[in-house]
């Protein structure tokens, strides 16, 4: 899960901000294929003792991945492939609420990738003339959008303690829950990786051994060793 920090500072001694809010999201991941449901939802559940005012950006992923990976934000997302609703709502203190991902246009050719940042935004700033910092805590949401006929294929090798895959399909590959071990005993975690179509990734493994890794590709988990 991608947990960013936004900071706003108010200068010219005007303002003073009380005790940040908190909230916690149920996930970080939403698929969307051919032959699932077009309507998911994540749960917002407040942790504060006061009110939170939150605010949902929907951006679509261009050439995730890769060096020239850019966003750009969908000002009307009604538009688009993707709505997510509500993208403006106030969590109060100790409830629940649904943040509802809607499939608007069915699966074509292509993966298409989003990001939607939930973050809280200042409200009701309290005038006592003193300087006030307060660090606002979001999350970002990856949203994946499998093409309808997925033909995931990748290919892996580990060199030493270098572990490379290239995705040849046109899917997204999850390397996850990766293992390796010196002796029984003495095991090691290694990175995760996502590796998009068209993509090639390389990541430094732990321990100069064998890596294991569930290998998610949309549709299966397989569990698969690199010697």
């Amino acid at each position: 899960m991608r947990r960013y920090f936004i900071a706003s500072l108010v200068i010219a001694c005007l303002f003073s901000f009380p005790a940040q809010a908190e909230f916690v999201i149920s996930s970080a991941i939403v698929e969307f294929t051919a032959d699932g449901p077009r309507q998911q939802d994540i749960e917002l559940l407040s942790r504060s003792a006061g009110n939170d005012y939150i605010v949902a950006e929907l951006a679509e992923i261009d050439h995730p991945g890769a060096a020239e990976e850019s966003r750009h934000v969908l000002d009307d997302p009604e538009q688009g492939r993707l709505l997510v609703t509500p993208d403006k709502t106030i969590l109060a203190a100790g409830s629940r609420k649904l943040l509802r991902f809607v499939l608007l246009q069915d699966p074509d050719a292509q993966e298409h990738v989003y990001r939607v940042a939930v973050k809280p935004v200042i409200k009701g700033v309290d005038n006592t003339g003193k300087v006030g910092l307060k660090i606002l805590i979001g999350y970002e949401i990856l949203v994946i959008v499998r093409p309808a006929s997925m033909t995931p294929h990748y290919e892996a090798q580990r060199q030493g303690r270098r572990f490379r895959v290239a995705n040849t399909g046109n899917t997204d590959i999850l390397f996850q829950n990766g293992q390796q071990c010196a002796t029984s005993d003495d095991c090691k975690r290694p990175p995760v990786l996502r590796v998009y179509p068209g993509q090639t990734t390389a990541v430094d493994l732990p321990l100069d051994q064998p890596v294991t890794y569930a290998i998610w590709d949309g549709a299966t988990t397989v569990e698969k060793k690199f010697e």
